[in-house]
């Protein structure tokens, strides 16, 4: 990885930041010295990414567990944010499953968490940011279906689209108030929530797994650092000129299949 210097001392804030995509994304912030507030549902993932933050990086790292699904819970990131100069947005998940078959409540409840959240905090942290004029930057991590609709999934290609139109629309502008925002769209990335993928139970699973890995470029998924190290740039001084892009990381995957 790089070593983007002028990161250090640089606070920043990751939600969905315990697990997966967001916590690698954490630890590249932390080996350039970044202090680190994560923000995620679960207590116990938050302490248990805290330590292993703490005593691998020694920087410091401050944790809130909240679910972002509840407005009335946005405030409480608020005294995170008035610390925050770079912000990640990885909260979220939208569920499969097509119009017919998705659960209204679920629906709903997954959209304020990936969507909602990702606007509203945009919209809290920009005035701070605003003040501070410092060179703020805000990135969303929002996901490939944005440009693999699929009717099959139609949460996550509709909040995904949702998200990359947000980012373009507000980093176009965010610029003249010396505040970058931009987007990641990871492809497949190999996380706790794809390692089912990765051990197949039985020979139609086997099948299966080795189709899919034989159609992805390199025959591999992607690993969170490649996300991470990505970000880090779009944070630095070095991606200065780039706002209101979002940045697929899928090898090409999506024009393969």
């Amino acid at each position: 990885m790089a070593n983007y210097l002028e990161l250090k001392g640089r606070t920043v804030t990751i939600t969905g930041g315990s697990k997966g995509i967001g916590f690698g994304i954490a630890r590249a912030f932390a080996a350039q010295g970044c202090p680190i507030q994560l923000v995620a549902r679960d207590p116990s993932s938050l302490e248990q990414a805290k330590a292993q933050l703490t005593q691998e990086f020694s920087v410091p790292v401050a944790v809130l567990a909240t679910n972002l699904s509840h407005e009335r819970d946005l405030d409480r990131v608020l005294p995170f944010l008035e610390q925050t100069d770079i912000l990640i947005n990885s909260a979220g998940a939208m569920g499969r499953g097509s119009l017919l078959e998705i659960d209204p409540v679920q629906f709903r409840d997954a959209w304020e968490g990936k969507v909602m959240s990702t606007i509203f905090l945009t919209r809290m942290l920009f005035p701070l940011l605003q003040k501070k004029n410092t060179g703020g930057s805000i990135i969303n991590i929002i996901g490939i279906a944005a440009e693999r609709l699929n009717a099959k999934s139609i949460g996550t290609s509709t909040a995904n689209a949702a998200l990359v139109a947000f980012t373009k629309a507000i980093g176009s502008e965010s610029v003249d108030h010396n505040i970058r925002i931009n987007g990641i769209s990871p492809g497949l990335i190999r996380t706790g929530r794809t390692e089912s993928i990765l051990h197949p139970k039985n020979e139609v699973d086997r099948r299966a797994y080795e189709t899919l890995v034989g159609k992805l470029p390199y025959g591999r998924m992607g690993e969170p650092s490649e996300i991470a190290d990505l970000a880090v740039f779009l944070a630095s001084d070095s991606g200065k000129y780039i706002s209101g892009e979002v940045i697929s990381v899928d090898g090409g995957a999506r024009y393969r299949y």
